[in-house]
């Protein structure tokens, strides 16, 4: 007899699940009992109504009844090692073709020809006329009714549905009351038993809102009852998936309110003083700094003077002026006998920062140097000897610094460029260089102030909301791909005048054959540009499955002229300053989100020269996404741009979390639970006045919460 589940049960040992599989559910973070049962439905079939065979058009995501033919199975045409599996689906003498490809064995069970059914799926055109269902969902009625709402999970193909849903019927059962939340039940509800509170000054607005217990919360989510409200589930507002981003916002806010306490006592190097180098640079510069960079300065300065280590990020649009912010910090802390780095994504980024600083503080005489894969042999150890002996003031990077053998003798401060592109661990081995060394962070992704605020709370936030005078705005407007030939002639006048474009696409490759896919691809796209409407010009193409050398080489030819239009996917949202270029084409805008849409148009306008923006709108585009490309056209800041994208979308890979590590929650949508937020963190920092150690037993469940965002990689001591 089997033992009963734990939530730390391996997934490898419960049944159906051999190696294969556990590896499979593995890389999508599926490991144990517990992660089964957090592993939320992606969407669900509605079993509930169904559609009468007359009624079938294409395009419906229908239920229909009727007798189901045997399942006949074929080679394909062109592939015959691919099986086609055919039946014929009737009900009052009409009937609709059902159609399998290399249809799998473990399936060949579950499909009963011969009886009644109910098939599930989207109605489309045959190719020799008439209607058909690719790939339906089958029930046999002798079996009983279906599930009225039928979960359907984002999985490997090597794991079945019925396999994944049996697997989290059996954690449910068997996990029960171990299925712990965050939020205390003191703080969950009203007590109901007669037990007294932890506290007695425990009144109503301490407790959080009315929400369903942990594992009342996943069985609905998982089984929902037939009177459940499909478009609630949809899109994530039912009861039972705010039940579970409060208790995730109560750990991740329990979590920054114990890291601000804990940086509060951390030490760090102050660096204060007369300050004659910095007040040079700011006097030499050869433009005026905004109010956004001084005041910035400012706080850095105040940060940077104190005994406690600095950690601020310094948030802005791209071109709005961190990095002289930067610079004057680093100065800072030159000038006070210590050392500072910067570590930045890509070697061309990190180039372009020593060539910036080398332009803008040359003149004050302090020696930098660059430390990338590409510095090998002597001038390697060079550079690293005069690291370590502290002759070296400013150093530039990519993780080259944080290789073991490099050694700083004193540093005073570390700069994180593009701080999401990097891992925890990243951040953390930059941080080893000098354990109380102040730490500034900065990024251009744009993101709300109030969310900023929600995400960073336990950092200090500085945000440069104004642009430098004397940038000339960035025409956008939106195109249809029927009229993309004009788009590039638009290109042609450019670079006939010595200028430089981007074309952005968000396919590598197609498998389709369709024009209007090939349109979508990088590869496809660079070919017919060369071939035809660019034909005379140089063409590069720039994608993510291209080695980090080769794209640095792309990037350097693009940047110093020896090609003319760059075709990439978004790989360029963190590139090299490019002067020349001037016009950005993105096509099938559509399908980015507009904070990604204004990453990318900043790519362009760093010039003398007027640029501008071309959303190419596939022909498929609703009117709703045509809403929101002209909220882009008509927008020019970067944080009024992400809330509104928030609003949209929710806030998806915005932070780059899912890369990173750095923000573990998987149930939260900002923008929807703001106030949600900012009830969480008063509740959680109320909760560490009463538990401070966390050590009660009604800290249990806050305690395995935690424990949990550690295991996904999320850092106390780096929440950024």
């Amino acid at each position: 007899m089997l033992a009963a589940l734990r939530a730390d049960t391996a997934v490898a040992t419960m049944t159906g699940i051999g190696p294969k599989r556990a590896a499979a559910l593995a890389e999508r973070g599926i490991e144990t009992a517990a992660d089964l049962v957090f592993h939320l439905p992606a969407r669900y079939q509605d079993w509930r109504i169904r559609t009468a065979m007359p009624a079938l058009k294409p395009g419906m995501s229908v239920v229909v009844e009727g007798d189901l033919s045997a399942i006949t199975e074929r080679p394909m045409p062109g592939a015959r090692w691919r099986r086609l599996a055919t039946g014929w689906l009737s009900a009052k003498q009409k009937r609709i073709r059902l159609v399998w490809f290399n249809l799998p064995s473990y399936m060949r069970g579950y499909i009963p020809g011969g009886e009644r059914v109910l098939a599930c799926g989207r109605v489309s055109l045959a190719p020799g006329g008439g209607l058909e269902i690719v790939h339906p969902e089958i029930h046999a009625l002798a079996a009983g009714d279906p599930r009225p709402i039928r979960p359907v999970y984002r999985l490997p193909a090597i794991v079945g549905q019925r396999l994944f849903v049996n697997l989290v019927a059996l954690a449910l059962e068997q996990l029960g009351p171990a299925i712990h939340g965050a939020l205390p039940d003191d703080l969950r509800q009203p007590d109901l038993s007669g037990r007294a509170p932890i506290q007695s000054d425990l009144t109503k607005d301490d407790r959080g809102p009315d929400v369903l217990p942990i594992h009342d919360a996943l069985s609905y989510l998982h089984n929902p009852p037939a009177n459940a409200d499909l478009d609630a589930l949809k899109s994530a507002t039912s009861s039972a998936h705010r039940a579970l981003a409060f208790d995730e916002l109560f750990a991740f806010e329990l979590a920054l309110a114990i890291e601000r306490k804990r940086a509060a006592r951390r030490a760090g190097i102050a660096l204060g003083g007369a300050g004659k180098l910095t007040e040079r640079l700011l006097m030499d510069a050869p433009f005026k700094l905004t109010g956004a960079q001084l005041r910035a300065i400012d706080e850095v300065g105040t940060d940077l003077a104190g005994h406690s280590q600095m950690n601020r990020m310094l948030m802005g649009d791209v071109g709005s002026g961190k990095t002289i912010v930067a610079f004057w910090a680093a100065i800072r802390a030159i000038e006070c006998g210590h050392q500072a780095v910067m570590m930045a994504p890509t070697e061309l980024l990190a180039e372009q920062h020593q060539r910036s600083f080398t332009r803008l503080c040359g003149r004050l005489g302090i020696p930098s140097a660059l430390l990338t894969g590409k510095v090998t042999g002597p001038p390697r150890a060079q550079l690293l000897r005069g690291l370590a002996l502290g002759a070296i003031g400013m150093v530039f990077g990519t993780q080259a610094l944080i290789q073991e053998a490099v050694r700083v003798r004193s540093l005073g401060l570390g700069i994180i460029d593009e701080q999401h592109r990097f891992g925890v661990f990243d951040r953390a081995r930059l941080k080893a260089l000098g354990p109380q060394a102040n730490v500034l962070m900065m990024t251009a992704t744009p993101i709300p102030r109030s969310l900023a605020m929600s995400l960073f709370a336990n950092l200090d936030v500085s945000f440069l909301d104004e642009m430098p005078p004397g940038r000339t705005p960035i025409a956008t407007e939106i195109v249809s791909e029927d009229d993309l030939e004009c788009v590039h002639e638009v290109v042609r006048q450019e670079l006939a005048a010595g200028r430089r474009a981007y074309y952005i696409l968000p396919l590598i490759e197609s498998d389709e054959t369709e024009d209007e896919e090939d349109l979508r691809s990088v590869i496809a796209m660079a070919e017919r540009l060369s071939a035809g409407a660019l034909k005379g010009f140089k063409v590069g193409l720039l994608h993510g499955r291209m080695r980090s050398a080769e794209k640095d080489r792309v990037m350097r030819e693009f940047r110093d002229g020896a090609i003319d239009a760059l075709v990439s996917t978004t790989v360029v949202e963190v590139g090299i300053d490019v002067p020349e270029a001037t016009v950005m084409v993105v096509i099938a805008a559509e399908r980015y989100g507009l904070a990604q849409l204004h990453q990318l148009r900043g790519r362009v306008g760093r010039g003398e020269w007027a640029s501008r923006c071309c959303l190419v709108a596939s022909r498929g585009a609703d009117a709703q996404a045509l809403e929101r490309l002209d909220i882009m056209a008509a927008s020019t800041s970067g944080a009024a741009v992400a809330e509104m994208d928030l609003r949209l979308r929710g806030p998806g890979d915005l932070l780059g979390a899912r890369q990173t590590g750095a923000l573990p929650l998987r149930f939260v949508h900002f923008v929807r639970d703001h106030q949600t937020v900012e009830r969480a963190r008063a509740m959680a920092e109320r909760w560490l006045q009463r538990d401070p150690g966390l050590d009660s037993p009604a800290s249990a469940g806050a305690r395995i919460a935690l424990r949990r965002m550690l295991s996904l990689g999320f850092s106390l001591g780096d929440v950024a």
